[in-house]
């Protein structure tokens, strides 16, 4: 199963597990036809207080991430920084997500079942910042694909042994979130000259190491969608608002290096996809 179907999936089961939670009930006794029975308080039962009925458990649909605080001066080294700003063609009143990332990185991992692999990843900075809007938590369920040349999609995958090697290499100091448990609420950053921030990274085992020119579209970033024309009739096709981030790699397939990947000019655009 696709991993954002898997997340999809935590969501919805979360939305049911609330549904199932029982209402509390309002019991009510029949009125007793003595005069004796009129006189005894509503809360008693043959001169006996009733037990007070059970609290209804508290859910939450999904978690709020714990975030680190940052300084906003704080170097910088290889990171790029994403404009969100609202574009002209943007629906007024959406909210976009402050997305910071370095450029795509190589690492060795230990995978159970598949021996040493080559994965590839995409560290990145996520900051709730209210902008005009109220300050208020936003639900973050990002989808990161690798698209090549041809076309072909590259979801990111669940790889739980790279995370580790990944804070270790970029900020041991910084919590690092994967695939999955990086899906929650971001609480808003309010603070003045520093970020709550999440970090997290966005891993793939399978790539298309041919590939010369290839994108990462991210999805999750924003509420923004808009609705198009459907060529072939029926329901409109729906578009998010996603940001896409466009890569050059110089070499070869058979001697993979990191080194080789550099960000296109300009290295992002947000589009509708």
């Amino acid at each position: 199963m696709p991993i954002f179907a898997q997340r999809m999936l935590l969501i919805q089961s979360a939305v049911l597990l609330a549904l199932a939670v029982p209402e509390p009930r309002l019991c009510r006794e029949q009125e007793p036809n003595n005069q004796a029975a009129e006189q005894q308080p509503a809360n008693t039962v043959a001169g006996q207080a009733l037990e007070p009925p059970p609290p209804v458990p508290e859910v939450t649909l999904v978690p709020t991430l714990p975030t680190v605080t940052v300084r906003r001066d704080r170097p910088n080294f290889n990171v790029q920084m994403v404009n969100a700003s609202l574009l002209p063609r943007d629906k007024e009143g959406i909210w976009v997500l402050d997305f910071a990332f370095k450029p795509l990185r190589i690492r060795t991992v230990e995978i159970p079942g598949k021996g040493r692999r080559t994965i590839h990843y995409l560290y990145y900075k996520v900051v709730n910042h209210p902008g005009k809007g109220p300050a208020k938590p936003r639900m973050f369920v990002p989808q990161f694909i690798m698209v090549n040349e041809k076309g072909e999609k590259f979801e990111d995958q669940v790889i739980s042994q790279a995370i580790p090697l990944i804070q270790n290499r970029e900020d041991p100091t910084i919590p690092v979130r994967g695939a999955v448990d990086i899906m929650g609420n971001i609480p808003p950053s309010t603070k003045e000259g520093v970020d709550d921030a999440v970090f997290g990274a966005a891993v793939w085992d399978k790539w298309d190491l041919k590939a010369d020119r290839f994108s990462i579209y991210v999805r999750g970033l924003s509420d923004g969608y808009k609705e198009i024309p459907n060529p072939k009739g029926g329901k409109p096709i729906v578009r998010y608002k996603t940001l896409r981030i466009d890569f050059i790699r110089r070499g070869d397939e058979r001697q993979v290096n990191e080194k080789e990947i550099e960000l296109n000019d300009p290295p992002y655009e947000w589009v509708y996809w």
